[in-house]
């Protein structure tokens, strides 16, 4: 009798410690814990149970886990400094869309100033001809300069937007100083032979696409182009984005709705 009564005095601190005791070893919270997806039934062994016990909650979670980690979007734009159409699309559709998505990890954002234009080669140096004459070879040049030199996007993005509200060298001067921008290497870059160069590299690039472009601004999409994406696109870029970015959508998205015009005389056709 007296070892039963002093087992059952023993006892007592140790039921009522119980509750005050940490879990450290996650797993022991229970079928909560282990079936949440499927990384934490893999860890605490009841990988099938969950799938037979919680079947729904599994493919939930990994879809949502799959979703978050979605790669951005890649869109590659094609145009020419003095094409009217390239200059709508980036100040009106690319520029506003990029302040608002690109931070979001939604795109991604190439430029290839070159467009409909053609060239030569005379010896060591490139000639270049271009749809709306040599004022517009100069500012392709100085924006493909700009881009190298800039190289990210929050740099040069700024940047191009300025100055193709009036394309001229005047202006692009103007928008180096007010963006803080160093205006010297990128003039000694469009006047000297790197300019030259850089700019053959955009023609080449221009040159192999596929399919070939037929006007500007040419629009690529994850490295396809269709004419569906460019019509969506120039319309809408917002919402075109929002409908196909993998990921979870940002708040921006939430409210986009797509106008309900067709911008496909904004075009420069290559001739």
């Amino acid at each position: 009798m007296n070892f039963l009564i002093a087992a059952l005095v023993c006892l007592v601190p140790l039921s009522r410690a119980l509750p005050q005791q940490r879990i450290v070893n996650s797993c022991q919270g229970g079928q909560e814990y282990w079936c949440q997806n499927e990384a934490t039934a893999t860890e605490c062994g009841v990988l099938e149970f969950c799938e037979l016990q919680f079947p729904a909650r599994l493919i939930k979670n990994n879809a949502v886990e799959e979703v978050q980690s979605a790669d951005p979007i890649k869109i590659e734009l094609y145009y020419e400094s003095f094409c009217g159409g390239c200059q709508n699309f980036i100040l009106k559709q690319l520029y506003p869309t990029f302040q608002k998505l690109y931070s979001k990890g939604v795109f991604e954002i190439a430029l290839y100033p070159y467009g409909n234009a053609q060239e030569k080669q005379d010896g060591q140096k490139w000639e270049f001809d271009c749809q709306h004459g040599e004022k517009e070879c100069q500012m392709n040049l100085v924006e493909t300069c700009a881009l190298h030199l800039l190289s990210h996007p929050q740099q040069f993005m700024p940047y191009i937007e300025c100055v193709e509200h009036v394309p001229t060298i005047q202006r692009a001067q103007y928008c180096a100083e007010k963006l803080h921008v160093e205006w010297g290497p990128i003039a000694a870059c469009y006047n000297g032979s790197e300019g030259n160069f850089l700019e053959h590299q955009m023609a080449m690039k221009t040159d192999a696409l596929v399919p070939k472009h037929k006007y500007v601004p040419w629009i690529v999409v994850d490295g396809q182009h269709t004419e569906e994406m460019q019509t969506e696109a120039q319309i809408d870029l917002m919402a075109f984005l929002c409908k196909q970015y993998k990921g979870v959508k940002p708040e921006e998205c939430q409210d986009v709705q797509k106008e309900k015009k067709d911008q496909r005389c904004f075009k420069e056709i290559n001739v």
